[in-house]
């Protein structure tokens, strides 16, 4: 996927986060929103918004899979003020680096 599409994707989901004004969303709602993008490229922008920028964090709950904004991406997107669904904030993974056995 070349690099503007990609971008192009992300400031989608962006967008969407902030149109609704909720620091978690259903994924599937997200991917059903969508129609111009394919789930696939939703996925990767998913990926580099968690790994990269580390604005998001994607988890399964009680069979549901949402997307949830770290405190990173609360602050990024302006939703200090925004309902947060939880009483938990959504930590991102640790970077490789930090997992791997020496």
């Amino acid at each position: 996927m070349n690099k503007h599409r990609l971008e192009q994707i992300e400031r989608y989901v962006i967008g969407y986060f902030q149109a609704r004004q909720h620091t978690r969303i259903l994924a599937k709602e997200l991917f059903d929103s969508a129609s111009t993008f394919a789930n696939a490229d939703i996925v990767r922008a998913l990926e580099d918004l968690e790994k990269h920028e580390r604005l998001l964090v994607r988890h399964t709950t009680e069979g549901n899979d949402y997307i949830s904004l770290t405190p990173q991406g609360i602050d990024r997107l302006g939703l200090q003020q925004a309902r947060v669904e939880d009483d938990v904030p959504a930590l991102p993974h640790p970077p490789k680096s930090a997992t791997k056995a020496v």
